[in-house]
């Protein structure tokens, strides 16, 4: 630590300053604190910084994310770096694989499946390397992006090096909790399946929970019945995993524990693909080598996770292929499968789409029956914000007419989802919260199609909220093909 950040309580000068760069009630970061040791400059940048995260910015917030995501990890800024990744990865819905690439990999991994989210990463190493954009370059970026948004690209890009410059040169501590370079390193041959999981955002012992649980419904007391009386105890067997379809790969890390755990050291798992990538029929997406009873003793149920899993994160894919190049984010719900929310979130990432709440406890979303119990909307409001300071807690509303949006957006709301609301309607909402002072996030939810998707999407919304990729995501065909059977006897 070079220069040492102001530590509150701040003088009043100072706390006016800081003020504007947080959420009401969260404390300044220490990148902040640092910069207010020159209170001129820090009132000066404020309004440059406060464009490029706001929504006048003309690329999307995903857009935003890869390229600071990016430059920092270029600039080896693991303090920027880290607070973009811990507050927008998730909001953005970037899978743990892009998130690994943005920092140790490059445009050409299979995990990067949109042609602009490729350009994007392009463009930021072009700009770290040559300080301009080649001309073959250019023009690629020239089809896919408006020359607004070009200038946006470049500026973006240049004032996350200023920043990345800046904190490594004072030596800001790292944030706590935020993640660090290692923690998302690409792992080598000998990662475990815990470690895959962890750098999947998920608990490698809530999950082995899970998977104990599933094989003690398949196996009882008395186990496999069918193997036991057939297969010989020495026998061995080398299966693979098999697509049978298009889809998205999701649940590989899963299954791997599950055979490092129900089968032990014999078992060899080999992942062929990475969760997160597009598969085609006849594809292999693991190798299984195992004594054949216990291969067969796990087959239902890793299939069953795998083909599930492949299947939200597919249908996830199919979404946000269909809004691709408009911006808007597709988020999940808690519509989902007792006991295995935190696999199927996961598995929305995978297909590129982005979590929101996990629970009724890390998020408010006011609900009609809630507006109804509380006495009004007015009323709910005001209730959510004596409970919880401005900033402490996400709060989103959902409202289904344009009456019910504006008393939101009159009493302070910030989010506000629009229910079952005609395509019109969407886009007056958007007007006239474009026309509030403040940032107002809109979602569009309730019972869209496909072939409606971007006619929603184009009305300017943020995100469309689906239940469906989860709830009703068909299973993609998986199967189990032996690739070495045992020999007669």
């Amino acid at each position: 630590m070079r220069i040492t950040p102001l530590e509150a309580p701040f003088d009043p000068e100072v706390a006016a300053a800081l003020a504007p760069m947080m959420p009401p009630g969260v404390p300044p970061i220490g990148l902040f604190r640092t910069f207010a040791k020159n209170l001129s400059m820090t009132k000066a940048m404020h309004g440059w910084g406060a464009y490029e995260l706001s929504r006048a910015l003309s690329i999307s917030m995903r857009d935003r994310e890869i390229l600071i995501d990016r430059t920092c990890a270029r600039c080896g800024c693991e303090y920027e770096w880290g607070v973009h990744v811990a507050f927008f990865a998730e909001r953005v819905g970037f899978s743990s694989e892009q998130v690994t690439s943005l920092t140790h990999g490059g445009p050409g991994d299979p995990c990067w499946t949109s042609t602009r989210d490729r350009l994007l990463v392009r463009a930021a190493d072009a700009l770290h390397d040559n300080s301009t954009i080649p001309e073959p370059l250019w023009d690629l970026l020239s089809v896919e992006f408006t020359e607004a948004e070009l200038l946006d690209i470049t500026l973006l890009c240049g004032w996350y090096h200023a920043i990345s410059f800046a904190a490594n040169a004072a030596g800001v501590p790292l944030e706590p909790n935020a993640p660090t370079f290692d923690s998302v390193r690409v792992l080598d041959d000998a990662g475990s399946a815990r470690d895959a999981l962890r750098l999947a955002n998920l608990d490698p012992d809530e999950v082995l929970g899970l998977l104990r649980a599933a094989m003690a419904e398949d196996l009882s007391e008395a186990g496999d019945l069918t193997s036991l009386a057939t297969i010989p105890a020495d026998v061995d067997l080398e299966v693979s995993f098999t697509s049978r379809n298009v889809g998205v790969a999701c649940g590989l890390p899963v299954v791997a524990l599950l055979c490092e755990d129900a089968i032990g050291p014999s078992a060899k798992f080999t992942p062929l693909v990475t969760d997160g990538d597009r598969v085609a029929p006849g594809q292999h997406l693991a190798t299984l080598s195992a004594p054949a009873r216990a291969v067969l003793a796990v087959e239902r149920t890793a299939l069953n996770l795998l083909t599930h899993l492949s299947g939200i994160a597919t249908a996830t894919r199919t979404w946000v292929d269909a809004l691709e190049g408009t911006g808007v984010v597709v988020r999940d719900t808690r519509k989902t499968t007792p006991l295995l929310r935190a696999l199927e979130k996961y598995a929305v990432r995978c297909g590129g789409g982005a979590n929101y709440r996990h629970g009724l406890f890390d998020e408010i979303l006011i609900k009609d029956n809630h507006v109804a119990a509380a006495g009004g909307i007015r009323n709910a409001l005001a209730r959510v914000a004596e409970a919880h300071p401005r900033g402490a807690v996400p709060v989103q509303i959902e409202v289904d007419s344009l009456d019910q949006f504006d008393e939101a957006l009159a009493h302070g709301a910030d989010q506000i989802m629009l229910d079952n609301f005609a395509v019109n309607d969407m886009r007056i909402a958007v007007e006239r919260a474009r026309s509030c002072p403040r940032d107002v996030r809109l979602e569009a939810s309730g019972g869209f199609t496909l072939s409606d998707a971007r006619q929603v999407a184009l009305t300017g919304v943020d995100s469309i909220a689906l239940g469906a990729i989860t709830h009703s995501a068909p299973a993609i065909d998986i199967g189990l093909d032996v690739l070495m059977p045992a020999d007669p006897q």
